[in-house]
């Protein structure tokens, strides 16, 4: 079995993911995932948007001074990207947008990058050994001590909105289709309209995945936390409050039971520096940072 990357071309094609991000669970996706990168990318570096699709990612790191390569398998999103870009002004820092495949990053060297974004590939590879490709090509662009960013849907969340879409689309959900992602994490659309090719692993699988392909997990997070499915009441709610929701969203992001159950995660893994040292210096900040979440909590 292997992933049908003409229909997620073809999905992508005809799906709107800039104004995804618009919406309210898209908006706050974006808030969090931003402050999360804000939160281990320490000055301007060299980064890698794997998946970027229409460059949204690609455009705030830039803006904050990072130098960015934007790849992604979705020719449509990538003339999207080149408008965007331009429009933004921010082309200087945009070192190439480029076709790839995630499993194959043969154009770019080893250690070339101080980060790597991957917020889409992992979402669509079905097959265990192409999404080991795809790690291992992220761990070999990395610089040794570099961070990945990889975004996935835990199986709970798939599986919840896989009986919402079974209610919607039951073309596109059949009982064996449900009953091989819950056993598996695969989901085949049979439909050719509608999310394609999905993949929902448990998130010991994620960060064993990534463990295996040489890096080494520093952080898990839930984007949406508690406030995922209630992203329209939290966008309705008076400010203060609202305020008060956005904290509790930060605190809670790294329960096991939130990450599990409640919408996109992000795990954040370190290709494993040459010098301890360094390594040691970011693994205490960030015990420093989640004693503190839990403290407020």
């Amino acid at each position: 079995m292997t992933t049908r990357q003409d229909r997620v071309r073809a999905y992508y094609a005809a799906f709107d993911e800039w104004e995804r991000l618009d919406t309210p669970p898209g908006a706050l996706e974006l808030a969090r995932t931003l402050q999360i990168l804000d939160e281990h990318l320490i000055g301007a570096g060299r980064v890698l948007d794997l998946g970027g699709g229409p460059g949204r990612y690609a455009i705030e790191l830039a803006r904050r001074g990072h130098r960015v390569v934007l790849a992604d398998l979705s020719p449509a999103l990538l003339d999207q990207a080149r408008a965007r870009i331009a429009e933004a002004g921010v082309q200087a820092q945009i070192e190439a947008t480029d076709e790839v495949d995630a499993q194959d990053l043969g154009r770019y060297g080893n250690d070339g990058f101080d980060a790597v974004l991957a917020l889409g590939p992992f979402y669509h590879l079905v097959a265990h050994e192409e999404r080991l490709r795809a790690a291992r090509e992220i761990a070999r662009v990395l610089r040794p001590g570099g961070l990945a960013f990889v975004a996935f849907v835990p199986r709970v969340s798939g599986l919840a909105g896989l009986v919402e879409r079974a209610a919607r689309r039951p073309e596109q959900v059949a009982a064996e289709t449900l009953r091989v992602a819950a056993e598996t994490g695969v989901f085949r659309n049979a439909d050719r309209d509608g999310f394609q090719e999905g993949y929902y692993p448990r998130v010991g699988e994620m960060e064993a995945l990534l463990t295996e392909a040489g890096l080494e997990i520093a952080d898990a997070v839930s984007l949406r936390s508690i406030a995922h499915g209630l992203e329209d009441e939290l966008a309705a709610i008076e400010p203060s409050t609202r305020a008060e929701v956005q904290r509790w969203i930060a605190r809670m992001s790294r329960w096991p039971e939130v990450l599990a159950t409640s919408g996109h995660a992000l795990l954040v893994a370190r290709r494993r520096a040459r010098e301890g040292h360094h390594d040691a210096i970011e693994v205490d900040r960030l015990e420093q940072r989640m004693r503190g979440s839990d403290e407020d909590a």
